[in-house]
């Protein structure tokens, strides 16, 4: 009998050590959560402070597809997370420079494709680098946003970019006929407006749709 008291006793014991599941008792033996695992804050990479990433841009921008506000034609605003950025200069009609971060960028528009003034003098070549110039002068201030691939062939920076108010360059670009559309996969964010901007360029003729030859 004093055998079965013993065990009996410590038994009791543990049962008291614990304590009753889900009371006060439930979260001791670490089994208790850390404040910030609770409250959502601190987790994770880059916890407590804002993350950067290499050159101050994203990968895919930080906002939604169609995020930020539409202005009229000229196609959606840039999403919640863009970054600020500034002309330095503008290359040719789809190419420039812009400072991010400090740092200067080599900068290729997503999504078109403007005719050649550098290896080869294309019809209205010259007219796209001016009507880049116009919407992007230097030292203007703009909004750039990733997509998923980070840089082309040449090395150069991929990004949508957005005018101080608001405007998508490319699609504005497109839409009065200063470059084509040139959507390559996977970066397809704004693919759907550039081409439909590209459409109503076409059915009007305007920029190089009425002025190149062979352009229809």
């Amino acid at each position: 009998m004093w055998r079965w008291a013993l065990v009996g006793a410590g038994l009791l014991a543990a049962v008291c050590a614990v304590g009753p599941v889900g009371g006060p008792g439930a979260h001791r033996g670490g089994l208790r959560r850390p404040p910030e695992a609770a409250s959502g804050e601190g987790v994770g990479e880059g916890a407590g402070r804002k993350r950067i990433e290499p050159e101050g841009i994203g990968r895919e921008g930080g906002g939604r597809a169609n995020g930020g506000r539409v202005n009229g034609g000229a196609g959606p605003g840039p999403p919640p997370g863009a970054w600020t950025a500034r002309v330095v200069r503008v290359v040719d009609g789809d190419t420039l420079i812009l400072r991010v971060g400090g740092r200067g960028l080599r900068v290729r528009l997503i999504g078109v494709d403007a005719p050649e003034t550098w290896s080869r003098h294309e019809c209205f070549g010259a007219e796209a680098a001016r009507a880049l110039r116009r919407l992007t002068p230097a030292g203007a201030e703009v909004r750039v946003a990733a997509d998923r691939e980070p840089y082309d062939r040449f090395g150069r920076r991929l990004l949508h970019l957005w005018t101080g108010d608001g405007r998508l360059v490319a699609a504005d670009l497109v839409r009065t006929g200063f470059s084509r559309t040139l959507v390559i996969p996977p970066n397809t964010r704004y693919a759907p407006v550039l081409r439909a901007a590209q459409a109503a360029a076409r059915r009007t003729r305007v920029g190089l749709w009425g002025a190149c030859h062979g352009s229809r």
